[in-house]
């Protein structure tokens, strides 16, 4: 492995999305470069024009400046030949020379990621979903990455982290830089939880117009499948999405109203082919095969991420009056009601769960509906709260 120093002047010199893979075709090592002439550069395709100024005038010196401040911070340096750098990210078209990292990379190690992104100033519906997606896929054990930003991107993260799962920020600045104050203690949390902070840029680089979506290719790149939450006709997330297409990575977008100009971009997105993200099985389903750790099963449904926030699954316990029982029978009656009211393939498999547990494939052989019919209906079934949904994949009536 080459010496690090070599790796963050290389870094330092050309700056993010250098095309480091053109570059390392031309010469042996980071070192190699180094040591080679201004000509010798000018040669070389990967390095422009602009560029040779830059790294004829960025020293050793000035690499050590920057290993210090992370070794002081106990901040992480992973250069491209390092084993722990994330394979998948090796596999991009243009990926960091370095990357700084607060928090344990190892995370992302032999596990699924999946990308969520969105727009900062998100509408509730967005928000919602960013966040039961990202923890649903959580607790089956996928890695959740996003950009640490407000909106979509913390909804996604804390989602994650309420799952108890882990989740990776990619910034859009260095470890040092300030932003985004308001989202400190968001990213600490995601340190302390075993997740990370990764970025390109050395410490002191700040935000600007130009960070952001040089960041985006790190996101995709990290992930095996990114999902768009919200975005409008021209939203940055699209920046991502697009960069998805190129690494080869499945694209997935959640539904909204045709109306809705802040879902335009992201209706476009399942116009062009996307996958339609409407729950964690949706997005899990298409990796089972390949990543053998995830367990489905334990995917939270709507209905019951719905009632695990009002406080419904720890019930305050009630002395069994007229009163209560009045107030009981006239729950039981409101399900009776609904249950009544039933049509089509959801009284069908509302009728095949009898008093019983089934399983979605049991209750396929009993009505003859597909698979996917009778996921929706029992998705619908929940949220009407006629069913709930147990460990093992099974549904019982309620």
């Amino acid at each position: 492995m080459t010496d690090v120093r070599y790796w963050v002047w290389l870094q330092l010199g050309l700056g993010a999305e250098a095309d480091l893979k053109e570059i390392l075709s031309f010469f042996d090592s980071p070192k190699d470069v180094y040591d080679s002439s201004v000509l010798e550069w000018a040669v070389c395709k990967g390095i422009s024009p602009a560029k040779l100024d830059r790294l004829s005038e960025t020293s050793l010196e000035d690499a050590d400046g920057v290993i210090n401040e992370c070794h002081q911070n106990g901040w992480d340096i992973i250069p491209y030949d390092d084993e722990r750098y994330p394979a998948q990210l090796r596999e991009i078209q243009r990926p960091p020379a370095v990357l700084y990292v607060s928090g344990d990379i190892n995370c992302l190690t032999d596990r699924l990621c999946i990308a969520a992104v969105g727009t900062r100033k998100a509408s509730a519906y967005a928000m919602k979903a960013a966040r039961y997606l990202a923890k649903g896929l959580a607790q089956c054990g996928a890695v959740i990455i996003s950009g640490g930003a407000l909106g979509v991107d913390s909804a996604a993260h804390e989602g994650a982290l309420e799952a108890g799962g882990k989740t990776v920020a990619v910034l859009g600045c260095g470890l040092k830089a300030e932003y985004l104050r308001a989202n400190q203690k968001l990213r600490d949390t995601i340190v302390e939880t075993g997740g990370a902070l990764v970025t390109e840029y050395p410490p002191d680089v700040r935000a600007d117009r130009t960070t952001f979506p040089q960041r985006n290719r790190i996101i995709s790149g990290l992930s095996r499948g990114v999902i768009v939450v919200e975005a409008a006709a021209k939203s940055g997330s699209l920046i991502t999405a697009e960069y998805a297409r190129k690494q080869g990575r499945d694209i997935f977008a959640i539904p909204a109203s045709i109306l809705d100009p802040a879902f335009q971009g992201t209706n476009k997105l399942i116009d062009e082919g996307a996958f339609v993200a409407t729950n964690p099985r949706a997005v899990l389903s298409r990796y089972t095969d390949e990543y053998y750790t995830l367990d489905i099963s334990k995917a939270e449904s709507m209905y019951q991420l719905s009632a695990s926030r009002l406080g419904a699954n720890a019930p305050e316990k009630k002395q069994l009056t007229f009163d209560t029982v009045n107030e009981n029978r006239a729950s039981d009656n409101a399900l009776n009601e609904k249950a009544a009211a039933l049509i089509g393939v959801n009284r069908s498999v509302y009728d095949a769960l009898g008093d019983g547990m089934k399983t979605p494939d049991e209750i396929e052989e009993i009505t003859g509906a597909s698979n996917r019919k009778i996921l929706t209906a029992l998705t619908v079934l929940e949220v009407q709260g006629l069913v709930c949904k147990a460990e093992g994949d099974r549904y019982s009536k309620v």
